[in-house]
């Protein structure tokens, strides 16, 4: 294996050190991996690894060979940590990638056989998940991840050892094909949804079938209903009278978008006084008083926007709120995991507008 320190000092050399992603398949062909990342194997053209951060507002990938593996390199792209791309290359061998960005955004992905093995945030290794998410770890012991001055040398010392790559000067000097990419299309589901019970009842058996811009209301209005069940806020008048706006007089709209923003005010403020006094011990975090209070705040902000769609006169449904739900949907539970199931699908019928 190559030391962190060393790879640390190749990507400062080829200027990849503020944003790349490393992607290696053991033992897979250079051509399918060339086709399962979007690009055309007929189109590749040489290109030396130093020049490949010249190209950093292109869609290119870099192809070639080191040991037993293909290794894909890109610039300021991030294709090769996407489930869509490494999930389909590990059905060809096991498959690792290390990818970071200029904002120290990163992702250390382990694929095989057609599934996330095991992937992490390099700056929080204590939150693995996938199919197996303790599986990175044999093959991290002895690697410091708490050394952020060469983590990502680390990350690509791990991928060294999943795949039997190795990032030394022979491969830098070595024969690499550039070829421009499409980005491959997103799953509907990804890994981990796709086998839900959720999607053996209604309303995500009719939102599968007819899955469209059609469905953007319902979901709209399903996620709303779940996140004031969730903030214990079904009841209160304010937000009955949100949800009949459209109905009412404008100046009466006025007033409630009025009434609604205050009641988001405050309850920062409350959410914020009780924290303070709060022991900070207190486990799970999402069950702390000043939670549901800030739940209740984030409620009332989404209906305060729901309120200012129908200014100055009434719209026809909801508009898109389910981004501004999600720190309101904190937590475990049933409730919390059917939100995400409609966010996820709620995103899948966007796209296909």
């Amino acid at each position: 294996m190559t030391s962190p320190q060393h790879l640390h000092g190749l990507l400062t050399d080829v200027g990849l050190a503020e944003a790349a992603t490393f992607t290696a398949v053991h033992g897979g062909d250079e051509d399918a991996v060339i086709r399962l990342f979007g690009g055309s194997p007929e189109q590749c053209r040489p290109l030396p690894l130093e020049e490949l951060h010249e190209h950093y507002d292109r869609d290119l990938i870099l192809v070639s060979r080191s040991g037993p593996a293909v290794v894909v390199v890109e610039n300021n792209n991030y294709q090769g940590s996407r489930e869509e791309v490494l999930r389909p290359l590990s059905r060809h061998g096991r498959t690792a990638s290390a990818y970071w960005n200029v904002n120290a955004v990163s992702q250390l992905s382990l694929a095989e056989d057609g599934l996330i093995s095991s992937a992490f945030e390099m700056l929080a290794p204590e939150d693995m998940f996938g199919a197996r998410p303790d599986a990175w770890q044999p093959l991290l012991q002895g690697l410091n991840l708490e050394d952020d001055e060469h983590l990502w040398g680390t990350g690509l010392a791990a991928v060294e050892r999943a795949t039997g790559a190795r990032f030394d000067g022979a491969w830098v000097r070595g024969p690499h094909r550039a070829v421009e990419i499409t980005r491959v299309p997103q799953y509907l589901l990804g890994q981990g949804l796709i086998d839900s019970p959720l999607l053996r009842r209604e309303p995500f058996i009719g939102y599968l079938a007819d899955l469209g811009p059609s469905l953007l209301r319902p979901m709209r209005r399903h996620a709303l209903d779940l996140a004031l069940a969730h903030a214990d806020l079904r009841e209160h008048p304010l937000a009955i009278a949100a949800l009949t706006a459209a109905t009412i007089p404008a100046a009466a709209r006025v007033r409630l978008h009025e009434d609604l923003t205050a009641a988001h005010n405050q309850e920062l403020l409350h959410a914020r006084a009780l924290l303070v006094g709060e022991p900070k011990e207190f486990e799970p975090e999402w069950e702390r008083p000043s939670h549901l209070v800030f739940r209740q705040a984030i409620v009332f902000g989404v209906l305060a926007q729901c309120v200012a769609a129908h200014l100055p006169t009434p719209t026809d449904g909801l508009p898109d709120i389910l981004s501004s739900l999600v720190t309101a949907m904190t937590g475990d539970g049933a409730r919390v995991e059917e939100f995400w199931m409609v966010k996820h699908l709620h995103n899948a019928a966007q796209r296909t507008a």
